[in-house]
């Protein structure tokens, strides 16, 4: 009866809280609209839209409070609420002995599969900016290393990922954020050219490093899913700007199809085409 009441009482607080918020930040409430809309296109009518949206709220503010179940549960008992399916695909990728970098999106709680991977299986070298206020920097690597993963600053980029890769090590890196015109390459996604990092696509094509798609989802339960798919083949030719563009669309496919099944989960806050399309978000 208790647990029953516990329950109930946090899917009222965290309902509540993403209602308020919701409604309250007019910015990031037009930007999630205006992502699903355009993403969607007739796809969606606009009730539709706008349950999507409010569901957005609602897993970002669910996201917060697994963050101080992160920073306080013990290890223990975050190990057991992380399902893992398809590592047979990351053991066949590091059978090669070359390291495996797995391309992953901000669905689900991402914070907390790869935590829970790592308790569970071996470490991940997560790729990732550092945060300028020096608490939520401090934050955000404890809770990336408390498990045994390892924080690998983006700002230094190529040269630790190859370090991390030469030791045999499976590196994580995020690839469904809008990036600088100089720092990504135009590839689809729902249907629109979107800037997309091409670490991964570079490193597969040069250097024959496997690269998994490895993405999160929240389950019923309090439960959380991280899946992990075969490797993107890389088809080689004589034009590698080519071959880096084919592998990397593939990536965004791959990607597309795993928010599909569940957009609620994604991060649409995001302005994710404002380098092509910025008049979306005017």
């Amino acid at each position: 009866m208790k647990i029953n009441l516990t329950q109930n009482l946090k899917e009222y607080l965290i309902t509540s809280l993403a209602n308020l918020w919701y409604r309250l930040d007019r910015r990031h409430r037009r930007i999630v609209r205006r992502n699903l809309e355009f993403a969607y296109g007739p796809e969606l009518g606009p009730e539709e839209r706008e349950r999507l949206a409010r569901g957005v709220f609602r897993n970002f503010v669910l996201f917060g409070w697994e963050v101080l179940e992160m920073l306080l549960a013990p290890l223990s008992l975050i190990s057991k609420k992380v399902v893992i399916l398809g590592e047979e695909n990351m053991v066949g990728a590091l059978a090669q002995g070359r390291g495996v970098i797995v391309i992953a999106a901000h669905a689900g709680n991402w914070e907390y599969t790869v935590l829970g991977y790592g308790l569970q299986v071996r470490p991940v070298a997560v790729v990732a900016r550092e945060l300028d206020h020096p608490w939520g920097r401090a934050l955000a690597r404890f809770l990336r290393q408390r498990g045994g993963n390892f924080m690998v600053d983006k700002q230094r980029g190529l040269k630790d990922i190859l370090g991390q890769l030469k030791q045999n090590r499976v590196v994580g890196i995020v690839i469904d954020q809008n990036t600088t015109t100089a720092g990504g390459l135009l590839v689809e996604f729902f249907g629109h050219p979107a800037r997309t990092t091409p670490v991964a696509a570079l490193l597969a094509r040069h250097r024959d490093i496997p690269v998994v798609p490895g993405f999160s989802r929240r389950l019923p339960g309090g439960r959380h899913l991280l899946a992990f798919f075969p490797p993107i083949p890389m088809n080689k030719t004589k034009d590698p700007q080519a071959d880096i563009l084919g592998h990397l669309q593939l990536q965004n496919r791959a990607l597309e199809a795993w928010v599909r099944a569940c957009p609620e989960q994604w991060l649409w806050l995001h302005r994710r085409w404002k380098n092509q399309f910025p008049e979306i978000y005017k």
